[in-house]
């Protein structure tokens, strides 16, 4: 069985916490010969919890993965795009 995780954002930094502004950018080929462009950017979104109907801003990350034939964008909190970072470096 899986361990429970929790992801944690303490430490991490904030918009304009860095020299580059929150702004990370990728180009490379992958494995099938294609051309990927990817973009990742420190951002605020607004939500709304699903069981209070509250709205909340909120520290957020903005994932675009660009090919020549499909896009993938999300926007997540911080602490989504933490526990995706854990799942992916325990692949990696």
């Amino acid at each position: 069985m899986a361990e429970k995780y929790e992801a944690s954002v303490a430490g991490m930094p904030l918009k304009g916490a860095r020299g580059d502004k929150g702004l990370i950018t990728s180009h490379f080929t992958n494995e099938i010969g294609n051309p990927i462009h990817i973009r990742v950017e420190e951002t605020q979104d607004t939500g709304e919890n699903a069981k209070t109907k509250k709205r909340s801003t909120f520290d957020a990350v903005h994932i675009v993965i660009e090919g020549p034939t499909s896009t993938s964008e999300n926007t997540l909190t911080r602490q989504e795009a933490a526990e995706l970072l854990r799942c992916l470096r325990q692949i990696f």
